[in-house]
């Protein structure tokens, strides 16, 4: 089955693009069984003016600690990821922000989802939040010290 490209809106009409690709690698890291744990990554794609396109996605990897809930990205191939995805692409895709998974069907941040990015998720330009569930996808925008929930297209 194919899997299509997932838009979502915020408030003023700007447009976050999931590419079908990122989309099913997203997926694929689903906590769908008791013993599964949370995986986590960055998101790699291109600003085309106020709307974001998510291209590309790091991966859960050495380093990274997992659990059934909770994760930490300490591995240092998510920013090798970013800096090979900014320098084959001249500089066209980059960083946009983070995503992980939570053991629910459809995830709500956690106030250690919130105190994390209001810690290090420190970007004057719009950054991307997703959080993978096992039935739906939450997504948000942060910009600043505003995180703002985007509606689904």
């Amino acid at each position: 089955m194919a899997i299509n490209e997932l838009t979502f809106e915020d408030p003023s009409g700007h447009l976050v693009v999931i590419t079908s690709n990122v989309l099913s690698r997203l997926l694929s890291f689903r906590q769908l069984t008791p013993d599964s744990h949370e995986a986590a990554g960055v998101l790699i794609g291109e600003r085309r003016g106020a709307h974001l396109v998510i291209h590309t996605i790091s991966e859960p990897g050495e380093g990274d600690l997992q659990s059934r809930s909770s994760v930490d990205r300490c591995g240092t191939h998510h920013q090798a990821v970013v800096n090979d995805a900014f320098r084959n692409s001249s500089g066209t895709l980059q960083y946009l922000g983070e995503w992980h998974t939570h053991p629910e069907d459809y995830p709500q941040r956690s106030s250690r989802d919130r105190q994390s990015w209001r810690m290090y998720l420190t970007a004057s330009v719009p950054m991307v939040l997703i959080i993978v569930g096992r039935k739906h996808l939450w997504a948000a925008k942060k910009t600043e010290d505003v995180i703002m929930t985007l509606t689904k297209t």
